[in-house]
């Protein structure tokens, strides 16, 4: 599991030739470090006298963002698994007509759930985004950059996240679930970019 190598490892593994861990992962564990960066935030403005007014919300945000922060580590080794799951079909064997055709399935199914992991990846990238905008607006300002890279964080989540449900939908074939999870991914992208600028903005006008 990923969460078990230390940074180093982790580095090692992404860089090396194979092809997963890769860029779903890495969108995941992107989704993580924004929720540890809201969590912190959080932390740092939580029993201070001049947000007391804040404090339920900032107590709720940590509750959040850490449960996120477990989501988005096991997502990242599902993305690894889901990957994985693909190769595998596309290994079975296709010489005759009855053996492409279960190949043909088993590699479509496979893309479908591979697809779905991202799409988990950006729905919480969306929640993050919206905890971004929270300890921006009332956490402690002397983390107000930290709320800036928490936003910055879960924007590039979302867009690599976005990246890994478009390459795996350009090889399904059921229109129907390529148009409804493409759907959901335009929407939410669109939802996640417009709260981040929002947030920076808050962030640059406290700077």
């Amino acid at each position: 599991m990923l969460k078990e190598l230390t940074l180093a490892e982790l580095l090692q593994e992404l860089s090396s030739k194979s092809a997963a861990p890769g860029g779903g992962a890495v969108a995941a564990l992107a989704g993580a470090l924004a929720a540890g960066m809201v969590s912190m935030v959080s932390n740092l403005t939580v029993g201070k006298k001049k947000y007391l007014s804040y404090e339920d919300e900032m107590k709720k945000n940590i509750e959040i963002a850490n449960k996120l922060s477990e989501e988005f580590t096991l997502l990242a080794d599902k993305d690894t698994e889901a990957f994985n799951e693909v190769m595998e079909a596309y290994r079975l064997p296709h010489q005759t007509e009855e053996q492409k055709l279960e190949r043909s399935r088993a590699v479509e199914e496979a893309t479908k759930r591979a697809a779905l992991v991202p799409m988990d990846v950006l729905r919480r990238c969306e929640i993050v985004s919206q905890l971004s905008r929270s300890v921006a607006l009332k956490g402690n300002e002397n983390s107000i950059s930290d709320a800036g890279v928490a936003a910055i964080m879960a924007y590039a989540a979302a867009q690599s996240a976005s990246l890994n449900i478009l390459i795996n939908l350009s090889t399904i074939t059921d229109e129907d679930f390529k148009g409804k999870l493409k759907s959901e991914q335009d929407r939410v992208l669109k939802t996640v970019k417009d709260m981040t600028e929002e947030t920076l903005h808050i962030v640059q006008q406290k700077l």
